[in-house]
């Protein structure tokens, strides 16, 4: 008979201890939450054209504030597509302010003189709270160097 009460005892302190130590994980979710997420996951889609033959242009490098790891090349058809974590809050990078709504997309052409040669051009766009935020653009030409 001791021996059951020793064994139903241990069990129970087992079970009350995990069923302690789980409430305490939930409690200090609860007040310190998740980490928070400083970013937003948004598609950047779009075509570009020539302003003088309104042909689309290929090769064009599309980039989000300045950052090289978002950024996305135009195709044959002048289309690009690309995710890009633009910020939920307000931040400076050498001296420049960035906010989530208003967000600098970049556009260089990096091909050389293969399709032409076009104006690296800034347009400002507002993503904040989207999911998806399509840009059509006409790039100037230029003078081939």
């Amino acid at each position: 008979m001791k021996n059951i009460d020793l064994k139903l005892r241990k069990v129970l302190r087992i079970l009350f201890g995990s069923i302690s130590f789980t409430t305490m994980a939930f409690i200090f979710q609860a007040c310190y939450g998740m980490p928070f997420d400083r970013y937003q996951d948004v598609l950047i889609t779009g075509t570009v054209r020539s302003k003088t033959t309104n042909l689309p242009v290929k090769g064009i490098k599309v980039m989000v504030n300045d950052e090289e790891h978002n950024y996305g090349i135009t195709d044959e058809n002048g289309k690009f597509n690309f995710y890009s974590s633009v910020p939920n809050y307000s931040y400076e990078k050498d001296n420049v302010l960035y906010s989530p709504d208003k967000v600098s997309i970049h556009f260089f052409d990096i091909d050389g003189i293969e399709n032409g040669c076009f104006a690296d051009t800034t347009i400002i766009v507002n993503p904040a709270r989207k999911d998806e935020v399509k840009i059509n653009v006409e790039l100037k030409e230029k003078a081939c160097e």
